[in-house]
């Protein structure tokens, strides 16, 4: 994995983090009733298995990109 990769991946760790810190201190400090926190934190969930969903999806295809690279320079070191 590359440096650029790395670091892309490090963001959106960073980013989805602060996200959920920040969604969690506003849900327990909101005024509200809990029935209601609970609906909001199971639609929460929810929406971030989905985002996990597709992060893995994305994570897949570039590992599987690195991998195809890895083998074709290893093809074209094997023919020389």
């Amino acid at each position: 994995m590359g440096n650029g990769t790395r670091c892309v991946m490090v963001s959106s760790v960073t980013l989805v983090t602060g996200f959920l810190a920040g969604v969690g201190a506003g849900l327990l400090l909101a005024p509200q009733s809990g029935a209601r926190t609970r609906r909001q934190l199971r639609n929460l969930a929810e929406d971030l298995g989905e985002r996990a969903s597709l992060i893995a999806e994305d994570a897949k295809h570039v590992v599987e990109e690195a991998v195809d690279e890895v083998l074709e320079k290893g093809k074209r070191l094997a023919n020389r």
